[in-house]
């Protein structure tokens, strides 16, 4: 990834490295946390370097580099525990919103999908308009509901999603939200919505996650 001035990096390369990452984490829920480490802890710095503008502390500055050293040496436990320090102590701050954030994804990925929607949730209301990770949150936070089996509450994520256009996981949610209606019952409707989908040539592993749900649906 190519620098530029001043330590950032530039935006559409951070938004190819999030949509590569949300698609391994929509697509492979079942994997192993471990797998994902090194590209996680990428991506946090990644994020960290972009939001040098926001309020910060030299100490959440430090938290924020103990626990990317933890997560680097695979000791996720230890890096959980710290993390949830650096969020109760300064969740004002850039790292500490950071840390919100992936403490929904370590949640959701060790099955505990009650607290990463908790901790999505709490992402979304103190950044709430951050253009990098707002969508991932919302896709977080709609996959943590449907592990709850709570279809109804997850659409409402998906549908959110679904509102921005230029969105690099935009045609993400909406496959999501046209799975959850067909899961809930509404055939037509989620029919409808994943042929729209199609019409406008998304992604491979969408078009053929759209195609794989209409014939389901269609049964």
């Amino acid at each position: 990834m190519k620098q530029i001035k001043r330590g950032h990096y530039k935006e559409d390369e951070f938004q190819s490295t999030m949509e590569k990452l949300m698609k391994y984490v929509v697509r492979h829920k079942e994997k192993s946390l471990i797998i994902g480490v090194g590209a996680l802890v990428a991506v946090i710095l990644i994020i960290f370097f972009i939001g040098r503008g926001e309020q910060s502390n030299p100490q959440a500055d430090l938290l924020h580099t103990q626990v990317l050293g933890l997560m680097s040496a695979g000791r996720i436990q230890e890096a959980e525990a710290m993390m949830l320090e650096l969020t109760q102590k300064y969740q004002n701050t850039r790292p500490g919103k950071i840390g919100l954030y992936y403490m929904g994804v370590i949640t959701y990925h060790t099955g505990r999908f009650s607290e990463s929607l908790e901790f999505f949730d709490k992402f979304l209301a103190v950044a709430k308009n951050d253009y990098l990770l707002g969508p991932s949150a919302l896709m977080g936070a709609g996959n943590a509901a449907e592990g709850l089996r709570d279809y109804e509450r997850a659409l409402k994520y998906y549908e959110k999603l679904m509102r921005d256009e230029k969105s690099p996981l935009h045609d993400y949610g909406v496959l999501a939200y046209g799975r959850v209606l067909g899961v809930l019952g509404e055939t037509e409707k989620s029919k409808e919505i994943l042929e729209e989908l199609l019409e406008k040539e998304p992604p491979a592993d969408v078009a053929a996650d759209a195609q794989f749900y209409l014939g389901y649906f269609n049964q």
